[in-house]
């Protein structure tokens, strides 16, 4: 007899979602897929063969393993999966336990230790019709994971709980951290107050001291290229190099080639975080000062950055369009190609790819370069899934790529930051899918949000918005006048409200815009003349607003050099050409 199987490990909130350090957040992402990776494998071993992922040796392996077994009884294949699973978590735990235990409660980390992982599985009979096969794992999955094993909790007295997450009690003992390990403390890299449970100590030890470049160092990206070539940064780069790892964690130049002008940890380059730093780490002033006499005669780098986060349209209707498993083995080659293309392209764009599985990408990139970055990533997931459209005479088409992007503050909380990329994200999707959302998150006032399908260029228009800006064509003061100005015209009359709108536009741009911003009027005019109603002029002015920010980050990988004057164009409004 021949079944289809399908399992899914977790958890995923407590190993990519709970996060407070970018270490959190990239070493939880490994760790889930290298357990999802031990379920395949063993899967595999049992003489399954895999259909998604295709193979147990893809870069990344997502948390739901689907597999076809010609042989063996599927609750013993299973079996194996779950003990794999659970031996892999076992080694994270160990070797965390081996750097960490000094200062753990033990009595807590043993009774938390196995109450990690989720394991659920299904499995059904062939019947000769591949679809409705997997129709049936599908809902048996989904049903068996409605059904949750709620464990009761073990802790016989009071603790903290986790700062990660607030689930579990913390594993870390009391009293006072300035005598525990040297190597401890500085490897965990705890805030005031911060406590940890299992899987918090085990994202922040386990995995060797490899460093993960921090938010703030991607935030600071254009201002490192758009200062590299000074003497201030190179002797700069001199002063960091002769600080201890512990005190200044370097960034692994061989994973991270894109940060290779200034391979360290990002807090070194804003002077309002040196007393947290000194703080976790005992920096002397010496050393400070030798930093300090540095970027005083460097300007201050931007600390805003973005997370992109993607998703495929239509990807049920694809799947469930595939005939059979060989058929579905040769599309999850093709996601899994797009996973490693999606590295690739982030890299290229000085991000950091967090996790790329199938048609989902997380990923932090700096402001200057998430635009760019989001296009590639959906003309390739576009071209790549081309052939696997729908067959004439249906309305759904062939899968593409909805990106969200959340510009924000590199001293967010990181759960939150996150938040905000999942929020763009689902509004890029809606109504049409397709789309792109950039959503701005300033320290004050409430975000700016535009969304657009990508059938409209919309990176197009607002990166040249950007450049308008940056040339002061467009003065940085008029997407809030135009703003005011939306107010004014919400309930105008209809019959004169096109005209008297656009005329309006015009007076205030010519008004406020320098002298050297003149050439460029017949382009800006050709952008009002697309306004016609107050919620065009509405979302005009929050494209400009967005534009703005990515005009300062990219004024500071230029150098803080404002451009030249040359007309190049036209956009028009809402990116349409």
């Amino acid at each position: 007899m021949s079944y289809l199987l399908a399992v899914t490990v977790g958890p995923v909130q407590d190993f990519i979602a709970a996060a407070r350090r970018t270490r959190d957040l990239w070493l939880g992402s490994y760790l889930l897929s290298e357990i999802s990776r031990a379920a395949a494998q063993a899967i595999e071993q049992a003489g399954g063969k895999l259909i998604f992922p295709a193979a147990s040796t893809v870069s990344n392996v997502a948390n739901v393993v689907v597999a076809e077994l010609t042989g063996g009884t599927p609750a013993e294949v299973i079996d194996r999966a779950r003990q794999a699973v659970n031996h892999r978590w076992l080694e994270f735990v160990r070797e965390a336990w081996d750097e960490a235990n000094p200062v753990i409660r033990k009595d807590v980390w043993d009774k938390q230790v196995d109450d990690v992982i989720e394991f659920y599985a299904a499995w059904v009979l062939q019947t000769g019709n591949y679809r409705q096969d997997r129709q049936r794992l599908v809902r048996l999955l989904a049903g068996r994971k409605n059904c949750r094993d709620f464990r009761p909790n073990r802790i016989d007295y009071a603790l903290p709980k986790s700062s990660l997450d607030g689930q579990r009690e913390t594993v870390l003992q009391e009293g006072n951290r300035e005598r525990w390990p040297a190597a401890i403390r500085l490897g965990m890299r705890l805030s005031a107050g911060e406590q940890l449970d299992v899987v918090g100590v085990v994202k922040r030890v386990a995995g060797g001291r490899r460093a993960y470049p921090s938010i703030m160092r991607i935030a600071a990206d254009p201002w490192v290229r758009g200062n590299e070539k000074k003497a201030a940064f190179a002797e700069l780069v001199q002063v960091c190099a002769k600080l201890p790892g512990e005190i200044l964690h370097r960034v692994d130049n061989k994973q991270f080639p894109q940060f290779s002008a200034f391979p360290f940890e990002g807090v070194v380059l804003y002077r309002n975080r040196h007393g947290q730093w000194w703080e976790e780490t005992g920096i002397t002033s010496e050393e400070l000062q030798a930093v300090h006499r540095c970027l005083d005669r460097l300007p201050e780098p931007s600390p805003y950055l973005a997370v992109l986060v993607a998703d495929g349209d239509r990807m049920g209707a694809a799947i469930a369009r595939l005939g059979d498993a060989e058929t579905n083995r040769a599309f999850s080659r093709t996601l899994a190609s797009f996973a490693d293309k999606a590295r690739e392209i982030v890299n290229k764009h000085h991000g950091v790819l967090v996790y790329a599985g199938g048609d989902d990408v997380l990923a932090f990139l700096p402001a200057d370069t998430c635009l760019p970055c989001a296009r590639q990533l959906h003309d390739a997931f576009g071209a790549l899934m081309s052939g696997y459209g729908p067959k004439e005479g249906t309305s759904d088409g062939a899968p593409t790529l909805s990106v969200g992007i959340a510009i924000g503050h590199c001293m967010e909380n990181l759960e939150d930051f996150l938040e905000y990329g999942r929020a763009a994200e689902k509004a890029a999707k809606k109504p049409d899918r397709d789309g792109l959302a950039v959503h701005l998150h300033k320290r004050s006032g409430a975000p700016i949000r535009i969304r657009l399908p990508w059938s409209r260029d919309p990176d197009k228009s607002l990166l040249r918005y950007a450049e308008l800006i940056q040339r002061d064509a467009i003065p940085s003061k008029l997407p809030y006048e135009l703003r005011k100005m939306a107010d004014v015209y919400e309930n105008w009359p209809q019959s004169t409200l096109r005209p008297a709108l656009q005329a309006d536009v015009l007076r205030v741009i010519r008004d406020k815009q320098p002298r050297s911003g003149r050439a460029f009027l017949p382009e800006i005019e050709q952008i009002v003349q697309q306004l016609s109603s107050a919620a065009d002029l509405r979302r005009f002015a929050e494209e400009l607003l967005i534009a703005r920010q990515i005009a300062n980050a990219l004024e500071q990988s230029q150098g803080g050099q404002r451009l030249s004057v040359e007309a190049a164009g036209p956009v028009t409004a809402g990116g349409e050409k």
